[in-house]
C-alpha cells in the first residue's frame, strides 16, 4: 500500500511540478548523481515520510548537492527524514542574504584537531549539545547545526570552525559548551532575544562568504533567521544584530 502511495505521488508530482522537480529522490546529492549537469534551484523531493517538500538545491558551490530547507519544509519533515538525508557529516554550506542583493556562501567544516568528530543535524532537537538561545522565545521548528558536543566544548581549549579553509578560533574561557549555529522560521513572529556576547567570532561568521561567481541567488523564502553562539568567549551574534545581513540558511548533503 505504501509502495503504490509513493508511486502516486511521484506521479501526481511528474504531472504537476515544474520540469526541474526532482519526482521521488530524497535528497539534493542524490539528484547530482543522478544528473551531474542538473542546475542549481528549486526542485521537489519526497522523503520516506511521503509528504512532498519544495527545497532548493545548491549543485555548483564546493561540488554542488547541498539540499537547503525552507521554512514550510521544516514544517513537515520528521527527524527521521532528516537523518536519512543527512549523509556527508563533514560540511556545511552557509548563504547569508545581504541588503545589498548578494549573498556570500561559506564552507564550515570542523577544525582538523576535531576533524573526527561528525557535524551535528537536529530538526528541533540537540541532543547532546547545549541547546540555543532562542529555543524558549522562537519555539519549533528549528534547525540545530552543531559543531562541538557538549562533553568537547566544555573544555579550556583552543575551538572555532574553519570557513572557506581558514580556521576562525577562539579559546573556550568558562567551559561554556555552545558550539552551533541554529536557524528559525519563527512562524509565531516572535521578538528574538537580545543576548549579545562580541568576541572573536562575532564578526567573521555571518561576515565571511565569499561570492559566487555566477552571482547566481538562492529565492528569498528560504532565508531564515539565524543566531550562532560560541563558548565561552567566541561570540553570540544573531542575523538581526549584523548590519545588512537579512537572514541565513545552511545546506547539508
Amino acid at each position: 500500500m505504501e509502495a503504490f502511495k509513493l508511486c502516486l505521488s511521484c506521479l501526481l508530482l511528474t504531472l504537476l511540478s515544474s520540469p526541474n522537480d526532482a519526482g521521488c529522490i530524497n535528497t539534493c546529492k542524490k539528484i547530482k548523481v543522478t544528473n551531474p549537469n542538473a542546475p542549481s534551484g528549486k526542485y521537489v523531493i519526497i522523503p520516506s515520510s511521503n509528504n512532498p517538500v519544495k527545497v532548493y538545491c545548491e549543485m555548483g558551490l564546493n561540488g554542488g548537492g547541498y539540499t537547503f530547507l525552507g521554512p514550510v519544509a521544516l514544517s513537515k519533515l520528521t527527524s527521521y527524514d532528516l537523518a536519512e538525508m543527512f549523509t556527508d557529516r563533514s560540511t556545511f554550506l552557509m548563504r547569508v542574504r545581504k541588503s545589498d542583493g548578494t549573498q556570500p556562501y561559506s564552507v564550515l567544516k570542523q577544525l582538523p584537531k576535531y576533524s573526527s568528530i561528525p557535524l551535528k543535524l537536529g530538526l528541533s532537537e540537540n541532543t547532546g549539545y547545549n541547546a540555543p538561545v532562542n529555543i524558549k522565545i522562537l519555539g519549533s521548528p528549528f534547525l540545530y547545526f552543531g559543531f562541538l558536543p557538549i562533553v568537547n566544548a566544555s573544555n579550556l581549549d583552543v575551538q572555532g570552525l574553519l570557513i572557506n579553509g581558514a580556521p576562525i578560533t577562539f579559546k573556550n574561557c568558562d567551559r561554556n559548551p555552545n558550539s552551533q549555529i541554529t536557524i528559525f522560521p519563527d512562524f509565531s513572529e516572535s521578538v528574538p532575544s537580545t543576548y549579545r556576547v562580541p568576541g572573536p567570532l562575532y564578526g567573521p561568521i555571518f561576515s565571511n562568504g565569499l561570492l559566487n561567481p555566477s552571482g547566481r541567488v538562492m529565492p528569498p523564502e528560504f532565508f531564515m533567521f539565524g543566531e550562532s553562539h560560541w563558548g565561552g568567549c567566541g561570540c553570540y551574534v544573531q542575523t538581526n544584530q549584523v548590519p545588512g545581513v537579512l537572514g541565513v540558511n545552511i545546506g547539508f548533503k
